[in-house]
């Protein structure tokens, strides 16, 4: 039978898995509940769950001390909190969608608690574009955006109180898509020349959405406004050059270029980690400041001499040696012993990252 999860007992028994918007059961099938459990389902809203009660399932008490710590074994601690937070904030985006304000206390609630995870659990990073999924790629990409730009933040030494900042902004950055027609947000093919302009303005209503917000920084909501701007000039919305772009900006510019390289989107497959490092450094050279690059870099792809790494080929090889200008190009010895210089070997790239054991 379906209770609400408000009315479920300790020792009932889960006689479906209880899904919720994660690749698995956050509670398995003949699951027995503890208060535990009952309160993980709240974390996620769930509202009904289908139980049978201990009378009608006589091995329940049996069971229950069995039964504490029986989550899902596929659902770990991180991607918990990942869905918490995605959930978060779709529901807000919906609400901006319908009219309503920023809530900027609630938005540091949904933020908060996975990036202080992955701020102590740095190695974890990797993880996060993994549960994005293309159909709800907006909502996936704003909860990537403001961990990414809190551990860039964090990086570049900033106080803790900034590094929150930081990641409000990230978070509140494409707030503004929210008053942009939904089927343009869905469309998969080509925009037109009128409706990329229509998109370009999400800046402005974010920065209308935010404008007013007293828990912002100042230099918080001028970054929302130009997230888009290039140093270089070739950014939007106003063209906005060099020093005149806001070091934040700078941060939440770079880390959506790359969080959008790397995962899959309605028009675009993803690009490994280290093909997208290396389009930013060569392709898009002048339009970010290079210590926010570097910065970048060294978080997401920090190869050191010994790193074991498989390349685009399928081959496997151990990094031998890395070349300063050019950190994604290192000297790899493959496996059979054979020794490539990737800086001449432009066919190929590293595809991730294996780890730190010496190849036999």
């Amino acid at each position: 039978m379906f209770v609400k999860v408000e009315d479920l007992q300790q020792g009932w028994h889960v006689n479906e898995a209880v899904l919720a918007s994660t690749d698995h059961p956050i509670i398995l099938k003949g699951t027995i509940l503890t208060e535990q459990h009952i309160r993980f389902l709240k974390v996620f809203s769930i509202k009904f769950v289908d139980v049978v009660p201990p009378e009608e399932n006589p091995l329940s008490s049996i069971y229950f001390a069995a039964s504490l710590n029986e989550f899902s074994p596929n659902i770990d601690m991180l991607e918990q909190q990942y869905y918490k937070t995605f959930k978060g904030i779709k529901e807000e985006f919906h609400k901006w969608q319908s009219g309503m304000n920023v809530e900027i206390a609630r938005i540091r609630t949904i933020i908060l608690p996975l990036l202080e995870y992955v701020l102590e659990n740095p190695k974890q990073l990797y993880r996060i574009s993994s549960f994005s999924k293309k159909e709800e790629y907006l909502f996936h990409h704003t909860a990537s955006l403001g961990i990414l730009c809190g551990m860039i933040a964090q990086k570049m030494n900033y106080e803790k109180g900034m590094i929150v900042q930081v990641a409000l902004t990230g978070v509140l950055a494409d707030s503004g898509m929210s008053k942009i027609n939904s089927s343009l947000l869905n469309k998969t093919t080509a925009l037109t020349e009128q409706e990329y302009k229509d998109i370009q303005n999400h800046p402005i209503s974010s920065y209308s959405m935010v404008k007013e917000l007293k828990l912002l920084k100042p230099e918080v909501k001028l970054a929302i406004y130009q997230h888009h701007e290039r140093i270089d000039g070739s950014g939007y919305p106003t063209g906005a050059k060099g020093n005149k772009i806001h070091p934040i900006a700078q941060i939440v510019g770079i880390a959506d270029t790359y969080h959008a390289l790397t995962t899959d989107r309605l028009f675009q497959d993803r690009q490994s980690v280290f093909k997208a490092v290396e389009f930013i450094q060569e392709d898009l050279f002048g339009k970010f400041d290079l210590p926010i690059m570097n910065a970048l870099f060294s978080i997401v792809a920090n190869l050191v001499p010994g790193t074991i790494v498989e390349l685009s080929d399928g081959n496997e090889g151990k990094v031998l040696f890395v070349h300063q200008m050019y950190r994604m190009r290192p000297l790899i010895q493959l496996s059979n012993g054979e020794v490539i210089d990737m800086l001449k070997r432009r066919d190929l790239h590293i595809e991730k990252v294996i780890g730190k054991q010496s190849l036999k």
